[in-house]
């Protein structure tokens, strides 16, 4: 699979947990919703971030916790994309 239609799986699912999970019934998102505007709070992101270790075996180490890597799910995806990289440093999930 290429890296592109990776990146689009990634956020796929992304937005499937989102709207299942996180916003409230009716709610419009998509990958480039702006996810405070959308209702995702602190908790809705820790609830995101245990689903990314789950679904893609990636864990988002406290210095990608950014502004940028976390204001939509695009941005996330794309941090994913880059951590699950071979080489990238990424601290081993908790077990």
């Amino acid at each position: 699979m290429s890296p592109q239609k990776d990146a689009d799986a990634v956020v796929e699912q992304l937005c499937q947990f989102a709207r299942a999970n996180l916003v409230a019934e009716g709610t419009e998102i998509n990958e480039q919703s702006l996810l405070a505007e959308v209702g995702i709070d602190s908790f809705s992101l820790v609830e995101l971030l245990l689903f990314c270790e789950r679904a893609f075996g990636v864990t988002v180490p406290e210095s990608h916790l950014t502004h940028e890597n976390l204001m939509s799910l695009a941005a996330l995806a794309r941090c994913i994309g880059r951590l699950a990289r071979p080489g990238a440093t990424s601290p081993p999930a908790p077990k």
